[in-house]
């Protein structure tokens, strides 16, 4: 589940490289793996599609727990303004 857009999308299963490397890349896309605990909910969302949108602004334990995470995935802007001040400064002086 993409814990930001609330698109939930089923890992299909086959060989075990196959299934590690889509996992590797919905990582990379900003899916988070649902814990064991909403995996019932999330299936019943689905209901035999591969992909779908959650609603963010409902009351459901799965959308708390997307809710949650949000926080752990935004990205650090401190560091990111830091950063930028030091490429300009960098950058200033050639």
């Amino acid at each position: 589940m993409n814990v930001n857009t609330g698109e939930l999308r089923i890992l299909a299963s086959g060989r075990g490289n196959t299934v590690a490397r889509d996992l590797m890349q919905l990582k990379r896309e900003g899916f988070t793996p649902v814990p064991e605990e909403h995996e019932k909910e999330a299936l019943e969302i689905l209901a035999e599609k591969q992909q779908t949108i959650v609603d963010l602004t409902s009351d459901t334990p799965l959308v708390n727990w997307a809710k949650s995470q949000q926080a752990m995935h935004k990205p650090d802007t401190k560091n990111k303004r830091a950063m930028r001040k030091k490429s300009q400064r960098i950058n200033r002086r050639r």
